[in-house]
C-alpha cells in the first residue's frame, strides 16, 4: 500500500528543498526505508530571519548540485568527501530541480547540499576533488511512517576564495582607512591607538601594520586574523619605534579569505615620547669629597639682585652640567602630571657613605602635590628600593621616604621628610652636612652623598 509523506527544506531566501516520498510497494510497518524525491524551488521565500545577498540568478549559474543524506553526527566543511558513512548520495536534476533519494526511518540524519560551478557527473566528483562554490547543511531530523510534512533551515556558506559568482577571487580589499589616535596630535608613548577599517565582497580576514612601506608577504609573521567579514572596523593598538621626535607613518594592508592583499593606507603622527628630564643636579665638583660655598646652593645676585633658591627654586637653571643646578621654577607643573594628577619622579644619589654602604642608590615614586608644596600629598613608590615610608619603632622620620617637598629646613631646598626640620633625602643642600665622619649631601637612609639628581617624568616636546 502507497503513501505520500512531504519534508520541506527552505534555505533561506536562496532556495528550498520539498522532500515528497514516492509510493513503495511493502507496507509502512514492514519498511525501515523510503525513497523520497526533493524538488529545490530557488525563488521560495523563507520565513526564517536569516537573509542572504545571494540572489537566485546567481544560484542558477551553478550546474551541479550534490546532495548528502549523512547521519546526523557528521560533519562536513567545503571538503564533501571527508564523511564516515553516508546514507544516500544523489545529484540534482537541473531541468526539474529535483533528487530522488533513499533514507532510512527513525533515524538522526542531516542534509547536505554542494554547488559547483561547473557541470560534473557522480563518478567525476568523487575520484578527483572538485571546488565547491556553496555548502550547506540542514538540522538534525528523522522522519518516520507518520511523518506528513516536515520543514527545516539550510543556510549556504560562500567557499573562500571564491566571488559571489563562485569564480576564483581576484579582488583585493578595498576602502581601506587608518588614523592614529592620539592626544593633541603628539604621540607620548610608543603605544598608539590606529583606527582601521577596510571592505571586501568576500570577507576582510586580517591586517597588518608597520612603519615600512614594503607590502608584507601573505605568510609574514606580522599578519593578525580576524574573523571574516565583508566589512571591518576596529580600534587596534600599535607600538611606534623609539626615536623620539619625529614624523611617524603607519601603514595598514588587508586581506581577504582568497589572499589578495590591498594597496596601503597610511596615517602620520608627531612623535614625542616620555623620558626622564634632568631638573636638579648637585655634584661634588674638586674630587676630593669637600664642597666649596659656590657649588652648594647659596644665594646669588643676578643684576644687583640677591635670588633665594628656596624662594625661586632656580639655580644656574640653563646649564643642567654645573655642579649646582635647578630649574624647577621654571617649570609648568600641570604639563606633568598624568591624567589622574600624579607626577612620576626619580632621585638618584652617588659617592661617599651612600656608594660605601648602599646598594641600591635609586627611588622612582609618583605624588599628587607640586615640589614647592611643603605638605607631601598621594606620595606612591613605583620601584623596589625598600626604604622605608612611614615611622615605625624601628623607622625614624630620618630614615623614612615621603617622597619631595619644600624643606622645612633652612639648609635644604627640597627634601622628603615630610615637612619636619630634618633635610635628609636633600635636593639642593645650601650647606653640608657630616654624619659618620662623611661630609657632603645629607642622602637617604641617613647616609652623606657626594651627588644628587632629580628628574621628571616629561613628554619630549618640555
Amino acid at each position: 500500500m502507497g503513501f505520500n509523506r512531504i519534508l520541506q527544506w527552505l534555505l533561506p531566501v536562496l532556495m528550498s528543498l520539498f522532500l515528497v516520498t514516492g509510493c513503495g510497494d511493502l507496507e509502512p510497518e514492514m519498511q525501515d526505508t523510503r525513497t523520497v524525491i526533493l524538488n529545490m524551488d530557488f525563488n521560495q521565500k523563507s520565513s526564517s530571519r536569516s537573509s542572504s545577498s545571494v540572489s537566485a540568478s546567481e544560484l542558477s549559474q551553478y550546474n551541479t548540485h550534490l546532495i548528502l543524506a549523512l547521519p546526523s553526527w557528521e560533519y562536513l566543511t567545503r571538503n564533501y568527501k571527508n564523511f564516515h558513512s553516508s546514507f544516500a548520495q544523489g545529484l540534482m536534476n537541473t531541468a526539474d530541480k529535483k533528487v530522488s533519494l533513499k533514507i532510512p526511518l527513525n533515524t538522526q540524519m542531516k542534509i547536505f547540499a554542494f554547488l559547483f560551478k561547473e557541470n560534473y557527473s557522480m563518478s567525476e566528483l568523487f575520484p578527483g576533488v572538485r571546488e565547491v562554490g556553496y555548502y550547506g547543511e540542514s538540522q538534525s531530523f528523522s522522519i518516520g511512517t507518520q511523518t506528513n510534512n516536515l520543514s527545516l533551515g539550510i543556510t549556504l556558506i560562500q567557499v573562500s576564495g571564491t566571488d559571489a559568482g563562485g569564480e576564483a577571487d581576484t579582488t583585493s580589499p578595498a576602502n581601506t582607512n587608518i588614523s592614529i589616535n592620539s592626544n593633541a596630535d603628539n604621540a607620548t608613548s610608543t603605544s598608539v591607538t590606529l583606527a582601521i577599517s577596510a571592505s571586501d565582497s568576500v570577507g576582510v580576514t586580517g591586517y597588518y601594520a608597520s612603519e615600512s612601506s614594503t607590502t608584507p608577504a601573505n605568510n609574514a609573521s606580522g599578519w593578525v586574523s580576524v574573523t571574516s567579514t565583508i566589512f571591518y572596523s576596529a580600534n587596534v593598538s600599535f607600538t611606534l619605534s623609539s626615536d623620539d621626535n619625529e614624523i611617524k607613518t603607519v601603514y595598514i594592508w588587508f586581506k581577504d579569505s582568497a589572499g589578495n592583499i590591498s594597496s596601503p593606507a597610511s596615517d602620520t603622527i608627531m612623535a614625542v615620547y616620555y623620558y626622564w628630564k634632568l631638573i636638579a643636579r648637585q655634584v661634588d665638583g674638586n674630587g676630593d669629597g669637600s664642597f666649596s660655598n659656590d657649588e652648594l646652593f647659596k644665594n646669588y645676585v643676578v643684576n644687583g639682585v640677591t635670588k633665594t633658591v628656596k624662594d625661586t627654586f632656580l639655580k644656574n637653571a640653563d646649564d643642567s652640567d654645573s655642579s649646582a643646578f635647578m630649574s624647577i621654577g621654571n617649570l609648568n607643573e600641570s604639563s606633568y602630571d598624568d591624567t589622574v594628577g600624579k607626577y612620576k619622579f626619580k632621585l638618584v644619589w652617588g659617592g661617599k657613605k651612600v656608594d660605601d654602604e648602599l646598594t641600591i642608590k635609586e627611588v622612582i615614586w609618583t605624588q599628587t602635590s607640586w615640589l614647592d608644596n611643603s605638605t607631601i600629598t598621594g606620595n606612591v613608590e613605583i620601584s623596589n628600593s625598600g626604604f622605608p615610608t612611614t615611622n615605625t619603632i624601628v623607622v625614624s622620620s630620618l630614615n623614612r621616604f615621603t617622597g619631595l617637598g619644600k624643606s622645612g629646613s633652612n639648609q635644604c631646598v627640597i627634601d622628603g621628610n615630610g615637612s619636619t626640620s630634618n633635610w635628609w633625602n636633600c635636593v639642593g643642600a645650601i650647606d653640608t652636612h657630616t654624619s659618620n665622619s662623611s661630609t657632603g649631601i645629607p642622602g637617604p637612609l641617613q647616609k652623606i652623598a657626594s651627588s644628587m639628581h632629580l628628574y621628571i617624568w616629561s613628554p619630549g616636546n618640555l
